[in-house]
């Protein structure tokens, strides 16, 4: 069985030009043959938003080392009380949102979501999106600090067949996607993956992130996805 996993991130236009710096995190780890992934996007209104991101994926990769009898539910909870703990009562100012997800080398999988993005799935040939509808008004989302045990969005999966995965991106990417577009958007990151290897992947996302069709959209942007890519044995 072959998995394959790449990501990128990108300084939104509007950052770059008003000398923001890029508030979103990302991280694709290798793990046990399998693989880790995190993106997670720090709350512009919160002046230390990208240092909160930054810890976020690595406290990720850290607990994503547990074994897989721990549920997905239980391991999201994990990271939030880790990241709470790590910066105690000041978390305000580092307050961020955070999707990750899991792949052993079996291709067992599992996934979690708080706050704002999209976790895109493919399991089995079936594609659903994960994450539920966004909720508020367009400035407003969960994250990290909140104080809900329930907030989590989590799902426990396989990828069996080529083209099965898991992809995740922060609201600077999701939130110009319409439904109608999110599993060809899906199926056009694997196939290039699948004929690339990780470094040759991230350029590529990079170079569409920043060339993306709506120019002017001033957010950050991360991608990362694990997807198996050849026929199981």
């Amino acid at each position: 069985m072959r998995l394959a996993a790449s990501g990128a991130r990108v300084i939104g236009p509007g950052h770059l030009q008003d000398g923001v710096v890029n508030q979103d995190a990302m991280g694709v780890y290798g793990m046990r043959q399998g693989w880790c992934i995190a993106v997670c996007d720090g709350l512009g209104s919160r002046r230390l938003s990208h240092i909160g991101s930054s810890k976020a994926v690595r406290l990720v990769k850290q607990h994503a080392k547990q074994a897989f009898a721990v549920s997905a539910q239980t391991l999201g909870q994990a990271i939030r009380w880790s990241w709470l703990e790590h910066f105690g009562t000041r978390y305000r100012d580092y307050e961020t949102t955070c999707l990750w997800a899991r792949v052993d080398a079996r291709g067992r999988g599992q996934a979690g979501q708080i706050g704002d993005g999209l976790l895109l799935l493919k399991s089995r040939g079936s594609f659903r999106v994960v994450s539920a509808a966004r909720q508020g008004f367009g400035n407003q989302t969960d994250t990290l600090g909140q104080t809900g045990e329930g907030l989590w969005q989590t799902c426990e999966f396989e990828l069996v067949l080529p083209g099965d995965g898991v992809l995740l991106m922060t609201d600077g990417i999701s939130d110009d996607l319409i439904p109608e577009q999110l599993e060809p958007f899906f199926d056009v990151v694997y196939r290039r993956l699948a004929r690339s290897n990780r470094r040759r992947m991230r350029t590529w996302l990079e170079r569409e992130m920043n060339a993306w069709s709506t120019p002017l959209h001033g957010d950050d942007k991360s991608i990362a996805g694990i997807f198996r890519t050849d026929h199981k044995q």
